[in-house]
């Protein structure tokens, strides 16, 4: 019986091309060599995450913080806003010791924004469109008026924006399913991962910066 001799791969190369087995070798080290040596020299970046979640904290808590980030980021610049007028205004003048003007102008100017009223008569009706008419970005058929708190329901169904702002805990409740995100102005605790809970309007300001 005839025994089969078995030769090496590098053997077999090296029969092949017109090198030695000895160089093939050098080549072969070389190159693992410079392999190992960029891999050292520019490491694969670990691709950024999310702020971790406390130990103990809930994880709707920390992802609800991330509503917020995201807002201070711009994240909903050009993107469609629906916003409340009881968040801005009230009998005493405009929120957050007048900031909550600034918040609309700069939303009105950066975004698409719906501004929600809910009314009682005309005279109500006028006197929004009278503080309103000089916010540039504001447009008229965007300004949405309605008696009941259902209205708002049907508005931000309607419209399906990216960002609802409003201080009704029913509305919010019934709309986390269908809204991609929210903020509960006035709101406390934890209501769903996609809904903010913050003390007032002034929390959604963005710098300009």
């Amino acid at each position: 019986m005839v025994g089969v001799i078995r030769r090496s791969f590098l053997d077999e190369i090296s029969e092949r091309l017109p090198v030695s087995t000895t160089t093939l070798v050098a080549i072969v080290v070389s190159a693992v060599s410079l392999y190992i040596f960029y891999r050292r020299k520019d490491p694969a970046q670990r691709p950024p995450t999310s702020a971790r979640r406390p130990l103990g904290a809930p994880r709707d808590a920390v992802e609800a913080y991330d509503v917020v980030t995201r807002i201070k980021q711009k994240a909903f610049i050009g993107k469609k806003i629906c916003i409340a007028w009881e968040v801005l205004h009230d009998d005493k003048g405009w929120k957050a010791q007048g900031k909550a003007l600034d918040i609309l102008r700069f939303y009105a100017f950066s975004s698409e924004v719906y501004l929600m009223c809910r009314i009682r008569d005309a005279a109500d009706k006028r006197q929004i469109l009278n503080l309103v008419k000089a916010v540039d970005g504001i447009e008229r058929h965007r300004i949405l008026f309605c008696s009941t708190e259902k209205g708002y329901e049907a508005f931000t169904r309607q419209i399906d924006p990216s960002l609802l702002v409003t201080n009704n805990a029913a509305q919010v409740m019934f709309l986390k399913r269908v809204i991609q995100t929210l903020v509960l102005v006035g709101g406390d605790g934890v209501v769903a991962s996609n809904v903010a809970c913050v003390p007032s309007v002034e929390a959604i300001a963005v710098d300009l910066e």
